[in-house]
């Protein structure tokens, strides 16, 4: 970047470096070693960092997974999306997630859920995402919404 502030980039990480990050932002109540989702050890499953010069600023992890109550089988569940508050406004979230959706397509994927936090919802929906079903509760995080999106 020509104006001095440090280049961002949006690389795969390892399971262990999103762990740090969901602890930090998403699940401070559980320590990062305990904090492993279902596909995280996946060999199609991408965890994306996205950074800030070296610093590790955000991260989004996508595996197979299709939704719930066999809804519509064969998808693709994004997981742990973070960006630390911060960076939160300046493009971060938009490139992980760009990141995820040509990892999906590469793979033969067509379709991308997520379980979204209700205060997260307008940064979803202005990429696409459609908020399906009635809000539920996961005890201790708060209201969430299933949100889709074709790819």
């Amino acid at each position: 970047m020509s104006d001095g502030a440090p280049a961002r980039t949006v690389r795969p990480i390892t399971p262990a470096q999103v762990r740090l990050l969901r602890h930090a932002v998403l699940r401070s109540f559980e320590p990062p070693e305990q904090i492993i989702y279902h596909g995280d050890e996946a060999p199609d499953t991408l965890h994306a960092g996205a950074f800030r010069g070296d610093e590790l600023v955000g991260i989004a992890s996508v595996c197979r997974e299709g939704m719930p109550a066999g809804r519509e089988p064969g998808g693709w569940r994004l997981r742990g999306m973070a960006t630390l508050p911060a960076v939160r406004g300046e493009g971060y979230g938009r490139a992980l997630l760009e990141e995820c959706f040509t990892h999906i397509r590469a793979q033969g994927g067509t379709l991308l859920w997520c379980n979204a936090r209700v205060v997260a919802l307008g940064f979803y929906e202005h990429l696409g995402f459609v908020a399906e079903g009635d809000e539920f509760d996961i005890p201790p995080i708060g209201p969430h919404y299933v949100m889709t999106r074709r790819l």
